[in-house]
C-alpha cells in the first residue's frame, strides 16, 4: 500500500466512524432529531449509531427498557405487536421540534486521541480491542471496527452470509440516478455477559492485564478480537446529496422511535406486514422514514431518506413495498 492510499484509507474510516460516546442511538438524523433504541435478547443490549459516519463501531453496553408513550410528552404514539401481543415497536411523536445546532467551524484540528491511533491500525475485516491504561483495577476493553464494503452489493451480500448478519434485499426498483454507497454490519463483540463472547472477552482480559504489568511505559495496548457473526446490518445508497439507507437487527426485544413534532405517521400494510411511515419537511427539505417487525426472521427493519431528498411519497413507499414483500 502506498502512502496516499493508506491516508485515504484512514480519513475514510474517521469519516464513518464515531466517538466512543456516540452510541446510545442508532440512527439519528442531523436535523430531525429521530431516535431509536433497540433492545436486544440473549445478552447485554447495544445500540449503535451509522448515519454518515458509521460502519467503524466502539462498543458502549449498556441495558434499558422498551419505554411506555408515557414517559414522553408526546402527541401520538403507535405501536405494532408480534402474534404473541408483544409490543416490537414502539413510534411517538414528540410535542417539542427538533433543536438544530449550527456548525462551528473548530480554529484548530482537534488533538488526536488514543482512539485515533488505533483507527490506523484498523484493516478491513478486522475488530480491534483496545485498552487505555488507568487507574482501574480491571481494563476497560473498547473496540473498533471496519466491516465496510464499497465496492458493490454482491460483495455486500457475500459478507452478511459469511457473517450470518441479519439481510437485507438489494432494492430493485429504486429510481435512476440512485447508486451502491456502502454496507457493513456490526459484529457480535466480546462481552462477559454473552455466553457467545464471554469466553473471547475473558482471552483479551486477561491478556491486557498481563501486558499493561509488563509493558509499564505504554498506556495504549491493541489486540485483535475474534469475531465471526454480526447482528446489525446496514445498506446505503446515494443519489446527488440524497441518501436512502437502510438497517436490519435480528434478535431485538423491541424497538422504540421517537420522532420530533414536525413528522406525521401513519401505519400502513405490505403483504401482511404492518409498517409505520412518517414523513416531515423542515427548512425546504423532506424527510421520510419507515420501520416494521419481519416476525418470520425476528428482524427490524427501519429506512430513512434524507439529505435533500427529491423523492416523492409515492416513490419511496414503493420502495419499502418491494423491501417488506422480499
Amino acid at each position: 500500500m502506498g502512502r496516499g492510499e493508506g491516508t485515504d484509507s484512514v480519513k475514510n474510516l474517521k469519516h464513518h466512524s464515531i466517538s466512543d460516546h456516540q452510541i446510545e442511538e442508532i440512527n439519528v438524523i442531523d436535523s430531525i432529531m429521530t431516535r431509536i433504541v433497540p433492545l436486544q435478547s440473549g445478552g447485554v443490549n447495544r445500540s449503535f449509531r451509522p448515519a454518515k459516519r458509521l460502519t467503524v463501531y466502539m462498543t458502549v453496553l449498556f441495558i434499558v427498557l422498551l419505554a411506555s408513550a408515557s414517559v414522553y410528552a408526546a402527541s401520538e404514539f403507535i405501536q405494532i405487536r408480534n402474534h404473541a401481543g408483544d409490543v416490537k415497536i414502539q413510534s411517538v411523536v414528540l410535542d417539542q421540534e427538533a433543536k438544530i445546532t449550527p456548525y462551528e467551524k473548530e480554529n484548530s484540528a482537534p488533538k488526536p486521541t488514543y482512539r485515533d491511533q488505533v483507527l490506523e491500525l484498523v484493516k478491513s475485516g478486522q475488530v480491534l480491542a483496545y485498552y487505555v491504561r488507568n487507574s482501574g483495577s480491571n481494563p476497560n476493553i473498547q473496540f473498533l471496527h471496519d466491516t465496510n464494503i464499497f465496492t458493490s452489493y454482491n460483495d455486500f451480500k457475500e459478507l452478511l452470509l459469511r457473517t450470518s448478519a441479519p439481510i437485507i434485499k438489494e432494492p430493485t426498483n429504486l429510481p435512476d440516478g440512485f447508486k451502491f454507497k456502502y454496507g457493513s454490519v456490526m459484529p457480535i463483540l466480546p462481552n462477559e455477559y454473552d455466553d457467545r463472547t464471554s469466553a473471547e472477552h475473558a482471552r483479551l482480559l486477561e491478556l491486557f492485564q498481563q501486558r499493561a504489568s509488563a509493558e509499564q511505559n505504554l498506556n495504549l495496548f491493541v489486540e485483535e478480537a475474534k469475531w465471526s457473526e454480526a447482528n446489525i446490518s446496514e445498506l446505503e445508497y446515494e443519489k446527488d446529496s440524497m441518501n436512502l439507507r437502510i438497517q436490519a437487527m435480528k434478535n431485538m426485544i423491541g424497538m422504540e422511535i421517537a420522532f420530533s413534532s414536525e413528522f406525521t405517521q401513519e401505519t400502513m400494510t405490505f403483504g401482511g406486514t404492518e409498517a409505520i411511515f412518517a414523513k416531515a419537511s423542515m427548512l425546504g427539505s423532506k424527510s421520510y422514514e419507515a420501520v416494521w417487525y419481519d416476525e418470520n426472521q425476528d428482524i427490524h427493519y427501519h429506512v430513512t431518506a434524507s439529505g435533500k431528498v427529491d423523492l416523492t411519497e409515492k416513490q419511496f413507499k414503493l420502495i419499502v413495498e418491494n423491501l417488506v414483500k422480499g
